[in-house]
């Protein structure tokens, strides 16, 4: 499972046109077809695609969309989704704002009111005035060295007007309320099946529909524990397992289960069962050789 944005951090086809932390603009370009990518989306992201198409479709929503050639498409973040990238003509680009929540917030705060509709479209027009935005990002500011990071921010809320100061508004802004409105989901079921991702708790609070603060106390009423100690319990039982009936080796176990650092994997792992993941596999070999 990998996360996003900072799968395309480190991606070869892709450009870091400006990053700030989260907050990021990147331009794709391949050219073959990428087909069930499972991704975690950790922040808001604005998708253009500008050749080829873009299908995706989110877990426990049931979404899909499917973006074409100079269309939109709004992924609000906490989604786990699977995407296939399908070139056109051997070519598939596309330019990916990611957007997090306290610009979007500042930006509504300072608008005025509209009321809430019950439905809106996730995949919107690619205007003229949103081309001729993106075509200066991509020929004014691609540089490797992102001497853009300061204007990150600015350059997103200039986007996020855009959309405000169009046909699109009354949509846009349902969509980016739509935001705020949290619907709780079964915290049980969602973790047993998400514990192994390399995710914050409040990627968990909100996968799960709720405030940090309520999903803490939701979660210690369901689990009679913490967050933390939970989710370290549950990743080190299935790296114990996999130790033992797998031949994976002690890294590839720790992306397994969720552990970016090997060190910090193995540090816990010898706190909580009293010997190294390599001593436990040196112990595993010699009983088998018996």
């Amino acid at each position: 499972m990998k996360v996003v944005p900072q799968l395309l951090y480190k991606h070869n086809k892709v450009k870091k046109i400006m990053v700030d932390g989260l907050s990021s603009i990147v331009y794709k370009n391949i050219d073959t077809i990428d087909t069930e990518i499972d991704h975690y989306v950790a922040t808001h992201v604005i998708s253009v695609v500008l050749k080829g198409k873009l299908k995706i479709q989110t877990y426990y929503e049931g979404e899909q969309f499917l973006a074409a050639q100079n269309q939109v498409v709004f992924i609000p973040k906490g989604r786990y989704m699977i995407t296939d990238i399908i070139p056109e003509n051997k070519e598939f680009e596309a330019v990916f704002f990611f957007i997090e929540d306290e610009l979007i917030n500042n930006f509504l705060n300072s608008k005025e009111d509209i009321h809430s509709a019950d439905s809106f479209d996730y995949v919107m027009k690619y205007s003229e005035k949103l081309k001729i935005f993106t075509e200066t990002i991509l020929v004014l500011y691609q540089n490797e060295a992102n001497i853009f990071k300061d204007l990150t921010k600015l350059k997103l809320l200039e986007l996020l007007h855009l959309f405000y100061n169009s046909d699109q508004k009354i949509n846009f802004i349902q969509i980016l309320k739509s935001l705020q409105k949290l619907t709780k989901r079964n915290i049980k079921e969602i973790m047993e099946l998400n514990f192994d991702k390399p995710l914050l708790i409040e990627d968990y609070a909100f996968l799960t529909g709720r405030s940090v603060s309520s999903f803490r106390r939701d979660f210690k009423r369901k689990f009679g524990t913490t967050p933390k100690k939970w989710l370290i319990n549950k990743k080190l039982e299935k790296a114990k397992n996999l130790l033992k009936t797998t031949d994976l080796s002690i890294n590839q176990v720790s992306l397994n289960v969720g552990f970016e650092s090997a060190s910090h994997f193995i540090n816990l792992f010898g706190k909580v069962y009293n010997e190294t993941p390599k001593q436990f596999l040196i112990r595993k070999r010699l009983v088998k050789a018996l």
